[in-house]
């Protein structure tokens, strides 16, 4: 029953916002298809408007650098970064910084139309496809998932690339054949790559929803201002704030769906720094 008190205190923490900000955010983004892009020099998204409404809420001067995946976490680690828009949870991750939930995510595969084949997990892609898998680098994986990727490395079915762009528009010119990406990238992509005729996407049952969230530097952000910006990012989960801006972007169904039971699980699966 200790969910309902958190829920209803976290709601109530954007009312009792900071008269001033704790510490300035300078955060990372990369490419995340609708959770975060740049157009014309302007980085946007859905993981972008909540680190925005966050500096709104705390009344903070945000700077957003805009980085490849893989070297975003370099960047952070070197402390030039204080805080990543939008990140999977690993313990590599959690040494640098505190991780602070706001929505879930899953990959699913996405497959070319010139894959005749339909798979219901990766592993039956292993055992009877051929289609080749391009993986972003930078990107965390379930272990259930490299378990498969291994096999298909094994096969020489795995290629690298820097980031989502490059994957769908090398699907687009029919120079691949399938990646792994959840809604908010895919969605971006199959639209803006003209591949809504050229790829379909299969939930594979190696994938399941995980959290994802923001990443707060543990040697950028004193304790006590870290505790504030988790306290008003677990508040926009809690008010709904988080479901309407990625409903904005994946409309009002898709962004319920990421933020699930009014963002209970997610507010109960956060661990405040000791």
């Amino acid at each position: 029953m200790r969910i309902l008190p958190l829920l209803f205190a976290f709601a109530a923490v954007p009312a009792l916002g900071a008269a001033t900000c704790p510490a300035p955010l300078h955060a990372g983004a990369s490419d995340l298809g609708l959770a975060s892009f740049r157009e014309d020099d302007k980085v946007g998204g859905a993981a972008i408007d909540v680190v925005r409404e966050l500096a709104r809420r705390t009344n903070c001067p945000l700077n957003i650098s805009w980085y490849p995946r893989a070297r975003l976490w370099a960047e952070y680690a070197n402390g030039r970064i204080n805080l990543t828009a939008s990140s999977a949870r690993s313990a590599e991750r959690d040494r640098l910084g505190q991780f602070v939930p706001f929505v879930t995510t899953r990959f699913d595969l996405v497959l070319s139309h010139r894959v005749p084949a339909t798979f219901k997990s990766l592993a039956e892609l292993v055992e009877h496809g051929s289609a080749r898998l391009n993986l972003v680098r930078g990107i965390l994986y379930a272990p259930e998932v490299l378990t498969q990727v291994e096999r298909l490395r094994g096969q020489g079915r795995v290629e690298v690339v820097n980031d989502f762009d490059i994957a769908f528009r090398k699907m687009a010119s029919q120079r691949a054949e399938a990646t792994l990406a959840p809604m908010t990238i895919y969605s971006r992509y199959l639209q803006s790559a003209g591949l809504q005729k050229q790829a379909r996407v299969m939930p594979v049952t190696e994938s399941a929803a995980v959290l994802a969230g923001a990443y707060l530097s543990r040697d950028g952000l004193a304790p006590a201002a870290r505790k504030v910006f988790a306290e008003t990012l677990l508040g926009m989960v809690a008010d709904g704030t988080v479901a309407r801006i990625y409903g904005k972007y994946v409309g009002e169904a898709n962004g319920r769906s990421l933020v699930p039971d009014h963002g209970r699980g997610i507010i109960s699966a956060y661990q405040p720094a000791p």
